[in-house]
């Protein structure tokens, strides 16, 4: 970084001779972008569990943070989801969405920079969703209307969506850095930049970045998939147990009905109606990851509730069983994906440990279903699936949990 740059930033930034020794002790966090776990411990052959957890939790870190350069499509785009339905459900049609944003490539990386210092390069202190929870709610969103007129009078609404970017300096105050976080931060933006790390390593990180599809590994077997018989759009909660708290009981109902509804599956819905407007925002954000399934996607989904399969899990904890509407981040659920949502998990064991218990979470590496009892579990698959019942033996699980912010009681 120039003089000029120095300045503009307001960022102490080591001397020469000083980022030499500064460099080195980067190799660290560094392993996120350089696959040196895979050159010198050898991760695929290694026997030694802390090699072998540092390496997966390094590639796993490094899948986030090669697919964060888009992630102002991804992360905002629940709650530019959220927005766009709160309008809808209050009577207002959005005919078109538009996002813009002034976040470039180098703002990404003093995100990334902050971010790894804020956590002290500890990379079992980060997660994947709390690379991308940190990047998203540093930013800014301003939502407005514009009405356009038309030929004949017609009226088109557009939602407007502005994101703005974080200034480096203000977000290091506002996190409490001192000096030496300041400077260790700037050292490492610089080392991301100059290196070129993002673009140089991603396909060391591609079978770790984040799929838009769902769940793409079902190939059959002993999980037969079952769709539900109705298609409805509406949320029943008269049967709710106690629809005043959020429970696990409460939660099989609602994935049981959404089973039956048969909801559909689009990345970062949870549990909205798939309208035209959202729908085409969403193409345009997710160009392979929704966009390969567009005549899918219209032909099933559009105009129907759609979840991902961790959206399912969040609209029960969003939504308000006095009214049926689903609110982005309400009744303290965060907006976790399912590893963080396992991770966070108190209660939780292998699924040869699981008990008999509605409601309960299953997991995978990247995917997250409820069990609704007797063997069952209903989960949105993927984009070809929706939101269908299987078994839970023959499909992969690797653990359960109580997930959290959800209180469990007894039948």
């Amino acid at each position: 970084m120039g003089n000029r740059d120095d300045k503009r930033k307001g960022i102490p930034l080591l001397v020469k001779a000083v980022a030499v020794i500064v460099i080195s002790l980067l190799l660290v966090p560094l392993v996120i972008f350089t696959a040196l776990p895979n050159m010198f411990f050898g991760y695929g052959s290694s026997e030694t569990e802390a090699i072998t957890h540092m390496t997966e939790q390094a590639m796993t870190i490094g899948g986030v943070y090669t697919s964060l350069e888009d992630f102002d499509g991804t992360q905002v785009d629940s709650i530019v989801t959220s927005i766009a339905s709160e309008y809808e459900e209050n009577g207002t049609t959005i005919d078109k969405i538009e996002v813009t944003s002034d976040f470039e490539e180098e703002d990404l990386l003093w995100l990334i920079a902050i971010n790894s210092v804020a956590h002290q390069q500890d990379l079992d202190a980060m997660s994947g969703e709390d690379v991308r929870s940190f990047c998203t709610a540093h930013l800014v969103l301003t939502p407005f209307l514009d009405f356009l007129t038309g030929e004949g009078d017609a009226t088109t609404t557009v939602l407007k969506i502005k994101v703005q970017k974080p200034d480096p300096d203000r977000l290091m105050n506002r996190l409490g850095f001192d000096v030496q976080a300041k400077t260790w931060a700037g050292a490492m933006f610089e080392v991301l930049r100059d290196s070129d790390a993002l673009n140089k390593y991603s396909s060391y990180f591609e079978g770790y970045r984040p799929s838009y599809e769902g769940d793409t590994s079902y190939e059959g077997g002993s999980g037969d998939i079952e769709h539900g018989e109705s298609h409805g759009s509406g949320i029943d909660t008269s049967g709710f147990v106690r629809p005043g708290t959020k429970n696990n009981l409460d939660l099989a109902t609602y994935a049981v009905q959404a089973w039956q509804n048969n909801w559909g599956y689009v990345w970062g819905t949870y549990g909205n109606v798939l309208t035209e407007s959202l729908f085409a925002y969403k193409l345009k954000q997710y160009p392979d990851g929704v966009g390969k399934y567009e005549s899918f996607i219209r032909a099933n989904w559009l105009g129907r509730r759609t979840a991902d399969c961790v959206g399912l899990i969040k609209g029960y904890g969003w939504l308000d069983a006095s009214n049926g509407a689903i609110r982005y981040g309400t009744n303290g659920m965060p907006d976790y994906g399912a590893n963080q949502m396992y991770q966070s998990a108190a209660v939780k064991g292998e699924m040869s440990s699981m008990p008999e218990v509605k409601g309960l979470a299953v997991w995978k590496p990247g995917h997250i279903g409820v069990y609704i009892g007797n063997g069952y579990v209903v989960e949105a698959m993927g984009t070809k699936y929706g939101v269908v019942r299987t078994k839970a033996a023959g499909r992969g699980w690797q653990g359960w949990c109580e997930i959290p912010y959800i209180d469990y009681i007894k039948e």
